[in-house]
């Protein structure tokens, strides 16, 4: 066996232990093992076929709704593998990529397309550039909170040309769907196995999905657009990440949704995930001035609807691990509880 495949494959081993998630429910959909040996080897050969070098050394591996792994390649290049599941189209991420070369083009945050999407596993990969600088930053911050918005409006107005030709959807939480909740991103959640107890978070958002209407212009966005996504140098994003989050929606309706999870990093255990409403409400007001002018009174009112709806779909995900985080603040079930009477208006 390559010594190089085992190094990659020690690097996939160590993150399947510290997730302690049995069964490994991402590697099984991609890779359809959940062999660390098994994940390497399909890593190194996408890297053989695509790149035309192999994996020289592991620079990082995680996993969540997909995989990622950071490889040295043996030619020198430094390069970032993203595997998709097999329900993830082809068409879908090469519509991600198509727009995600755009902003890297224009100097926007993303980072080079260098392969891809091509078979990887059961599902496709992308191959993109590996990207070191900057640093992450607190969006709890005012000078943060106002530079991811200013960011965001930058990557919808640079898009702006392709939205007419664009097929990428709605985002996960900006979907209409015909039950009061979408598939959660990941099985560790299953709604339908844990209603129980969770009824004042599906009464919000049950509330709040009324609102959710038509209004405004379509936007190109990034629906997962947070602190943890950004690096920043002095106070300003240099580069992003999760690029597959790319979506096309009513701006105000992805608004709502992105403020709700602006300074959330969940790689910090201790972080304080959630805004406060007054958090909430000076991101949609700092975006507004990037903007330039205003939402209406009605985009307003969408955009608060789905701020509430992320809000209780992300408390949702909490209780679905068993968790009762009504009292520790700065939780997501600890916002939905408090503010429970002020959520839809998002007024502080």
């Amino acid at each position: 066996m390559d010594s190089r495949v085992q190094r990659l494959a020690s690097v996939v081993r160590a993150h399947l232990r510290e997730w302690d998630q049995t069964p490994a429910y991402v590697e099984l959909a991609i890779f359809g093992s959940e062999d660390a040996l098994a994940v390497a080897e399909s890593i190194n050969a996408f890297c053989l076929r695509n790149l035309g070098a192999a994996a020289e050394m592991a620079l990082f591996y995680q996993s969540s709704v997909g995989s990622v792994a950071g490889v040295l390649l043996s030619d020198g290049r430094r390069v970032v593998i993203k595997a998709h599941q097999p329900e993830v189209k082809e068409q879908r991420l090469a519509e991600i990529a198509r727009i995600q070369s755009h902003l890297h083009n224009n100097d926007v945050f993303a980072p080079e397309i260098m392969a891809g999407p091509a078979p990887l596993g059961r599902g496709h990969g992308i191959a993109e550039r590996y990207v070191s600088i900057g640093g992450t930053a607190d969006a709890h911050r005012p000078k943060i909170r106002g530079a991811l918005a200013r960011g965001l409006r930058a990557i919808i107005a640079t898009c702006e040309p392709l939205v007419t030709s664009t097929s990428l959807p709605p985002g996960l939480l900006t979907a209409s769907t015909l039950s009061l909740w979408p598939k959660p991103h990941s099985k560790l959640f299953d709604f339908e196995a844990t209603s129980r107890g969770a009824e004042w978070i599906d009464a919000i958002a049950r509330q709040a999905r009324k609102r959710i209407v038509p209004a405004g212009i379509r936007v190109i966005g990034h629906c997962d657009w947070r602190q943890e996504h950004v690096r920043f140098l002095e106070d300003e994003p240099v580069a992003a990440f999760d690029w597959d989050s790319l979506c096309c929606e009513f701006e105000p309706a992805l608004l709502g949704s992105v403020a709700h999870g602006f300074c959330a990093d969940w790689s910090l255990p201790e972080h304080k995930q959630a805004p406060t409403l007054r958090e909430a409400d000076a991101f949609i007001r700092d975006y507004e001035a990037a903007r330039g002018y205003p939402f209406s009174h009605q985009e307003r009112g969408v955009c608060a609807a789905s701020f509430a709806y992320a809000c209780a779909y992300t408390a949702r995900c909490s209780h679905a691990l068993g968790r009762d985080e009504r009292e520790k603040a700065g939780t997501f079930q600890h916002l939905v509880w408090t503010e429970r009477s002020n959520l839809l208006d998002l007024s502080a």
